[in-house]
């Protein structure tokens, strides 16, 4: 016989019964697979922050060749000719027009020659001419501001920069020790801390930004159905501006309060909204009069005491908006006229592009007047913020990409979690969530592996006395290379106590001395000091306790007492945000920093997130227990919520991993998950205190850690060694009736 032909039955039976058996161990550990694909890839690539570059303005006489001009213009410096807006403009010009189309122009500095302006009006016909100036009464401002859609083209004469992403303190107000004040812009976009004179820099805002107003905060606020956003999470500052104000440097002087006056005109119908909205404090005007909006003919905003702060603004018209700001300071307990005040400061917004402007204004076909957030008509409550990108031709598209920077973890595909609020398991989502926010409540974690069927795998850091080998040689306290690893400590509740009870924070890497560092940057003195963590003590008291609502089901049980650092500043709190800002960090490393969650020891549990539309709800995770991550954008800082579930103390290690951009940097701080890492301290037996990362499910049993990695089951060590010996002894059988066979048929 042909045993090529007839092989034997019994080995393709035990064949058979092995892939049987590996089935039946996939179907005890039915995620494994899929945890294990996950686990495997990456995070997504956080889009990288673009550099804003210096505007040239070169004076040339009006008969000069303007080709000559582009030819010779900066490299950085972007000119272009905008035939497509002539025409639409019915504008007849001569070749030698050069202009600026903000909204298609991808580079955040525009330049134009002054001259090639003056030399295409003083060539267009008097047809033209008179077209122009029916346009411009058409969209002059209803406040008697002479702003157009057409002056849209060019930046003011003047202008040395023009800002369209990133973070900016437009109101940077500071004062000398004399007292005296100066209100200028702080920006983050083409370096750290660039001051600039507000009369020569233009703020730009795309059209991509015009989004979907919720019916609640219309309804409470006042805000159109549709508005071009600026959020006050920032979440967006790699392609959208994100202003706030920054009143720290009042200090010097020895002021404590602030305020600010503005005037404004705009396009026809277009008005200003400043608010913010919080767990802590809902939806909170910021103006002295309790309005949302701010009036065209003059409001104020008061911060009551020294601050950086953001909120959300909105703007109902595209167009060109011309603000009058005038800034006073009070001493502590001066509750009369002002101490101190600044000039006056005139400051340029260009809110979208010329050719929304025409239509919103209905001065062009299709144009009703009115704006609409893409994709969505007015009055749905469906918010899309920062929908679309902006197009080629200046429109706009809907944005259906999930923003989520760390959205690879185990449930990241279930239906569950891609609706609602984003809250991930244990949320309730339904009524009361965030606006219709469709986020993912996913993080890059396998550590988040709960089901309602069986216990995970959690990985848990445990502090223990080592054992004699492990005294012998203790582990190394260095952190791989290019990450750094340090420990937060915040004391809650009632009778909280630290050095560190309000004003500003950032928690971010920095390089010193060819070593990566965990620094925080604190902003309670001026200039601000980036100082060791271990340091300061967060002390989260009163100010900062609030009645969970059912948004925070994920963490804490709804109506019970939570303590929040929230996604903006309020008194009495201390506000810690994540920062990827310092020079070093923006310069030598590229793709942003990876923030890791390592381990929490405290009472209760920590639950970090950004906020959801208009910086209410919950948005993206950022941190829902030990070993869940989250990666920060190049050269951004934003903002987070903090959830506190419990009052005593908290400590919380983190480590901070880059990509540098030249050689590897040496890390720093504790042993990265898993070693076995020496604490300093020593046990009752006189051998060192150990810190280690182990595999715990959530009544507290040991597991596999190995299996939480890849999200599986955790399965019983007698469960598996069971299914293995019966498979095998299965294999055994198959094969003796096998070879029984083989020897009746060669007899």
């Amino acid at each position: 016989m042909n045993p090529t032909t007839h092989r034997s039955p019994g080995r393709a039976a035990a064949r058979a019964l092995a892939a049987m058996s590996l089935a039946a161990a996939s179907f005890l550990a039915p995620t494994g697979a899929h945890a294990a694909d996950e686990a495997g890839s990456g995070l997504d690539s956080a889009t990288e922050t673009a550099v804003a570059e210096e505007t040239v303005h070169e004076a040339s006489d009006a008969s000069n060749t303007q080709a000559d001009n582009a030819a010779t213009t900066d490299a950085t410096t972007t000119v272009t000719t905008d035939a497509a807006t002539d025409n639409a403009d019915a504008t007849v010009t001569t070749d030698a027009t050069v202009t600026t189309d903000a909204a298609t122009d991808n580079a955040a500095i525009t330049a134009i020659t002054d001259a090639a302006a003056d030399n295409a009006e003083a060539t267009a016909t008097d047809a033209t001419a008179m077209a122009s100036a029916a346009t411009d009464a058409a969209t002059a401002s209803g406040t008697g501001g002479v702003t157009t859609c057409d002056v849209m083209r060019t930046p003011p004469d003047g202008t040395t920069a023009t800002l369209n992403r990133g973070h900016a303190d437009i109101f940077d107000l500071t004062s000398d020790a004399a007292g005296a004040l100066t209100l200028r812009i702080k920006e983050d976009a083409t370096g750290s801390g660039v001051l600039r004179e507000p009369e020569q820099t233009l703020l730009a805002i795309p059209a991509s930004t015009l989004t979907q107003i919720p019916d609640g905060v219309s309804q409470t606020t006042g805000a159109p159905a549709a508005a071009y956003l600026l959020g006050q999470s920032g979440d967006n500052q790699a392609t959208v501006l994100w202003p706030g104000w920054d009143t720290l440097g009042i200090a010097a002087g020895g002021y404590d309060a602030a305020r600010f006056h503005i005037t404004y005109s705009g396009p026809a119908d277009g008005r200003i909204y400043a608010f913010t909205s919080s767990f802590a404090e809902g939806l909170k005007a910021v103006t002295a009069d309790g309005s949302y909006d701010l009036a065209p003919g003059g409001d104020d905003i008061d911060q009551p005491y020294a601050a950086h702060k953001h909120v959300n603004w909105l703007f109902t018209r595209a167009g060109r908006y011309t603000l009058t700001v005038q800034a006073s300071a009070w001493t502590p307990g001066n509750t009369g006229t002002a101490n101190a005040v600044a000039p006056t400061r005139t400051y340029t917004i260009d809110v979208a592009d010329k050719a929304t402007c025409l239509a919103e204004a209905g001065l062009t076909p299709g144009g009703n007047g009115n704006p609409a957030a893409p994709g969505v008509d007015p009055g749905s409550t469906d918010a899309q913020s920062g929908a679309g990108q902006s197009g080629a031709d200046g429109g706009s598209t809907p944005d259906t990409t999930d923003r989520s920077a760390s959205d690879t973890g185990a449930g990241a595909n279930d239906p569950a979690q891609t609706t609602g609020t984003g809250l991930g398991a244990g949320s309730s989502g339904g009524a009361g969530t965030a606006y219709g926010v469709t986020t993912s409540g996913t993080t890059t974690s396998g550590a988040r592996t709960t089901t309602s069927s069986s216990e995970r795998c959690i990985p848990t850091r445990v502090t223990r006395e080592a054992t004699g080998t492990e005294s012998a040689a203790p582990a190394s306290s260095q952190a791989p290379a290019n990450t750094a690893r340090t420990t937060l400590t915040v004391s809650v509740g009632e009778g909280a106590s630290g050095n560190a009870t309000e004003g500003h924070f950032d928690l971010g890497p920095a390089i010193e001395n060819g070593s990566l560092v965990a620094r925080i940057k604190d902003d309670r003195t001026q200039p601000a000091q980036w100082v060791d963590p271990s340091t300061l003590t967060f002390a989260l008291g009163e100010a900062a306790r609030i009645t969970a609502p059912a948004d925070l089901s994920f963490v804490a049980t709804a109506g019970s007492s939570v303590w929040l650092i929230p996604s903006t500043q309020i008194a009495g709190v201390p506000w810690l945000g994540l920062n990827s800002q310092r020079e070093e960090i923006v310069t030598g490393t590229t793709g942003g920093v990876q923030f890791t969650l390592d381990a929490v020891e405290g009472p209760g549990r920590v639950a970090v997130f950004n906020a959801g539309a208009l910086g209410s709800g919950v948005g993206e995770h950022v941190f829902d227990g030990p070993g869940s991550s989250y990666t920060l954008g190049p050269n951004t800082h934003a903002h987070q919520n903090w959830v506190f579930t419990a009052p005593g103390t908290y400590t919380l290690t983190i480590s901070m991993r880059v990509t540098p951009t030249g050689a590897a940097l040496t890390g720093s701080g504790y042993g990265s998950s898993g070693e076995v890492t020496a604490t300093g301290a020593l046990g009752t037996s006189s051998r060192p205190m150990a810190s280690q990362v182990v595999g715990r499910t959530a009544s507290g049993k040991d597991c596999d850690l190995s299996l939480a990695i890849t999200g599986a089951d955790t399965i019983p060590l007698a469960v598996v060694s069971l299914t293995w010996a019966l498979t095998g002894a299965a294999c055994v059988w198959v094969s003796s009736i096998g070879r029984r066979r083989n020897a009746r048929a060669f007899s």
